[in-house]
């Protein structure tokens, strides 16, 4: 199968019609027309999963980051972009079409992590939904909430702005989200999960009484990965799809 192949099955699940304007999906670097046999799924295309596509006789990375988002200057022997292409490793990138698929995107995968039933699609963006929400089995204290927002994403610690009160009804944005929470707010969320808040939004969120979770950028969104990946071995047969196990969050903690 081609790499143009997975991008029209990639295009079946993540219309990339849908990608925001701001965006750069598609087959960003490589050979549309080159066979792939085996592909590796990522948050980011770094020089660390580059390795591990090599290793593991991959022709193709997806990954959810752009791996070329801003005007390039030059590209020279180190740098990501040139690695790929002396490598002969195509890349197609599925960013905010992705975020908002339904039923294989990060956020409705994100829902599915925190354990929300009745998972439906909120605040419209083009033909898809940007957030989405669900139930809980039952209410939950803000803390206790919190506690298994860390134990589904395997966090060490977790921000959040307190409202003191019962937590069932939960929106959820993957990644720097954090400009949604007061619109979830009046579609009926009790809170709101994103990766990243600025300093505004969490005053504007306390303010109005939205408990708001910050849960960082990338364990928000390295969720999506074994979803896809199940979802392209379906639709792709003969090419086999791997998870990449190098992938590290950028930041650690102390």
């Amino acid at each position: 199968m081609t790499v143009e192949a997975i991008y029209k099955a990639i295009d079946e699940i993540a219309p990339f019609s849908e990608s925001m304007d701001f965006d750069n999906t598609g087959i960003l670097v490589g050979d549309p027309q080159a066979e792939v046999t085996d592909a590796l799924l990522c948050l980011d295309v770094t020089m660390r999963v580059l390795r591990e596509a090599l290793d593991c006789g991959a022709g193709l990375i997806i990954s959810h980051h752009p791996v070329i988002f801003h005007k390039l200057g030059a590209v020279l022997r180190g740098d990501i972009v040139y690695e790929l292409a002396r490598s002969g490793v195509s890349v197609i990138s599925a960013h905010t079409n992705l975020d908002k698929a339904y039923p294989f995107g990060v956020n409705h995968a994100l829902a599915e992590r925190l354990g929300l039933r009745d998972v439906r699609g909120i605040i419209r963006d083009g033909n898809a939904c940007i957030a989405y929400m669900g139930e809980l089995a039952q209410p939950m204290t803000e803390e206790a909430f919190g506690a298994q927002i860390k134990e589904a994403l395997g966090l060490p610690s977790l921000r959040y702005t307190p409202a003191n009160h019962m937590v069932c009804r939960v929106a959820v944005v993957g990644g720097a989200g954090g400009e949604y929470a007061l619109e979830a707010a009046g579609c009926g969320a009790d809170a709101f999960v994103t990766g990243e808040v600025r300093h505004h939004e969490a005053i504007a969120a306390r303010a109005r009484g939205v408990t708001l979770y910050e849960a960082g950028h990338y364990h928000t969104e390295i969720v999506y990965r074994r979803m896809l990946c199940d979802a392209l071995t379906a639709r792709c047969p003969g090419v086999r799809f791997h998870v990449s196990r190098s992938e590290r969050p950028p930041m650690a903690f102390l």
